[in-house]
């Protein structure tokens, strides 16, 4: 067996060789197919079709049991997730008719364009450790002392972040004329950055135990959702909206962290430097292909109230909203599968997947684009038409961005392809960044030429990637 070369933590980081241990298993677990057929050779009845058939009944029903029970821990973190995805998109879709109606679409653009900003600061504070910090607690859960020094070393790192995320919003404040006439509500707005710090998403999927983070997102969304219409009445409360996540946000996150170090026995410890040093160079590229990756998602809503309007920066943001709406069956399938494919690396499970998310997205697509200005109207509040053709601009990228989810997070990241990875997704940043300039310098620039760019930059993805796994016989 090819020897693997170990990294910083001790594991393999180009994957995990699987061989057929013993004849008639898969990847040294029992083949399923064998055992039905086991049974029904050495059936009494063999000769004898209602024997016959009474054991294909009984060995299908056992081959469906088999398999249910060996992914019982993933369809389990498939329904917890659903939920809690269902709910984080239903739940501000309630309140956005509201709050457009009551704030109007200039205030309510002003609270996305904060959001947007802040958003980047997010990104610092989470680092990529959402992915790198659950690959490797899902690789030494069983191990207490390797996770409590994870755990203590990303919280350690996170609240660096954290602090130099305010300093530079205090920098950014004073050079953003939206942001420096409405210093509060971008500070208050910063609960995003407090809450990527205190709630530890990471650690959960990697345990594989999304039963809790479902419970407290659910739990802070009805905070949040109960509050708006208690106490948003008028444009002049527009300050409250973030308040209100924040309270939300921060009842969750502390009762998370109340579960890993009280119920869980996780122990806060003080890592050496190397460790720290270690975690995050092996988080670095993550990071930057993260930073690139969301840049189109930030960046269009702050060029666009920048150059534009606040009130264009609502439009977008209602279209953007849905379309990110509609990828949330690919995120749940995304998010529970990545913990055991970063063990198992499944070719064929993962074709599987591919195959039953794009038809299930080509469907999703065609059923919106018909449906679009019923959408809009009913969220809108009748005041956004206009966001009818940015969802359906925005829709138009969801086949590439589903197809190249599997290559990259699903593929490359668990054989250990970070760097890859970086390249590809920052150089779809470039690409984004020059559309950007030349739509500016040609004065093309609009809210409907700004929904074209995720289309050309996630194709660039999927055709990369594909061709990077491809060429190296991952898929």
């Amino acid at each position: 067996m090819e020897k693997k070369e170990q990294n910083e933590f001790g594991y393999a980081e180009a994957g995990y060789e699987q061989t057929d241990a013993v004849p008639g298993t898969q990847g040294g677990r029992p083949d399923p197919m064998n055992s039905i057929e086991g049974s029904f050779k050495s059936s009494p009845f063999r000769g004898d079709k209602r024997g016959a058939f009474s054991g294909g009944v009984k060995g299908g029903f056992s081959f469906i049991r088999e398999k249910a029970g060996r992914h019982k821990t993933l369809i389990a973190n498939f329904s917890y997730l659903s939920a809690l995805k269902i709910f984080n998109m239903l739940l501000p879709l309630i309140t956005l008719p509201y709050l457009i109606h009551v704030l109007g679409k200039e205030v309510y653009g002003l609270i996305v364009f904060a959001q947007a900003v802040i958003g980047y600061l997010v990104i610092l504070v989470g680092y990529g450790f959402n992915i790198s910090a659950t690959k490797e607690v899902s690789i030494h859960r069983n191990d207490k002392k390797k996770l409590s020094e994870i755990v203590s070393s990303v919280f350690i790192l996170k609240g660096i972040l954290l602090l130099i995320s305010f300093l530079i919003l205090a920098f950014i404040i004073e050079f953003i004329p939206q942001a420096s006439d409405h210093k509060t509500l971008f500070y208050l707005t910063m609960w995003m950055c407090v809450y990527e710090y205190i709630f530890p998403i990471w650690y959960f999927q990697g345990i594989e135990n999304m039963k809790y983070v479902t419970y407290l997102n659910l739990l802070s969304r009805i905070v949040f959702v109960s509050l708006i219409f208690v106490f948003i009445k008028s444009g002049d409360d527009y300050i409250l909206v973030p308040l209100i996540n924040g309270i939300g946000a921060s009842l969750a996150g502390c009762i998370s962290l109340f579960i890993v170090f009280r119920k869980d026995f996780i122990e806060l410890i003080v890592p050496n430097r190397k460790v720290l040093i270690a975690h995050m160079k092996e988080s670095f590229s993550l990071f930057l292909s993260n930073l690139s990756n969301q840049t189109y998602l930030h960046a269009s809503k702050i060029l666009i109230g920048i150059y534009l309007s606040l009130s264009a920066t609502a439009i977008f943001d209602l279209g953007q909203k849905i379309y990110l709406a509609l990828l949330t069956p690919i995120a749940i399938l995304s998010q529970t599968i990545f913990p055991k494919n970063s063990l198992e690396k499944d070719k064929n499970f993962i074709r599987k997947m591919q195959r039953v998310s794009l038809i299930g997205m080509a469907v999703l697509i065609i059923c919106m684009f018909i449906a679009a200005p019923i959408v809009i109207r009913i969220l809108g509040n009748n005041q956004m038409i206009e966001a009818t053709n940015v969802l359906r601009l925005l829709s138009l990228s969801l086949i590439p961005t589903t197809a190249a989810n599997f290559y990259i997070i699903q593929t490359m990241i668990p054989h250990g392809y970070n760097r890859s990875y970086m390249r590809i997704i920052i150089t779809a940043g470039l690409i984004y960044i020059i559309m950007i300039i030349a739509l500016k310098m040609t004065g093309l620039f609009s809210v409907n030429t700004a929904s074209i760019i995720p289309l050309v930059t996630e194709s660039y993805i999927f055709l990369d990637s594909f061709y990077f796994c491809k060429k190296r016989n991952l898929i």
